[in-house]
């Protein structure tokens, strides 16, 4: 190689540097543009997440709330029937009562002879 050659041999090989650097730099900025999309993906599926937890916390209270009504309901209509099975014995017994005194009355109000 020639002194003459070199000068050549250099601007040939800056320039593929050059170009090779732009290349870089271009694939930097892509990187960077899909890295700042990655944050924003990130950070919008954070948010959903916590919107999500909160609204799985919410229909679990939501859930033991109904549990508990249910409970209330439950026990309300347990009480109910024990009370309807009682007046129904009293009316029963009180209609035996009144039939027995129709029949000792004679069935039409009058004294038996």
């Amino acid at each position: 190689m020639t002194n003459a050659d070199q000068p050549q041999d250099i601007t040939a090989r800056l320039d593929d540097i050059n170009v090779r650097l732009e290349a870089l730099g271009d694939e930097l900025d892509l990187v960077r543009t899909v890295q700042d999309s990655m944050r924003r993906e990130v950070r919008y599926t954070n948010q959903s997440m916590s919107r999500l937890e909160r609204t799985v916390a919410d229909l679990a209270d939501i859930a033991r709330d109904h549990q508990q009504a249910l409970r209330l309901l439950s026990q309300n209509a347990e009480r109910d029937r024990e009370t309807i099975n009682n007046d129904r014995a009293v009316f029963q017994a009180e209609i035996r009562r009144i039939w027995e005194y129709l029949l000792r009355q004679g069935g039409n109000g009058n004294s038996p002879v």
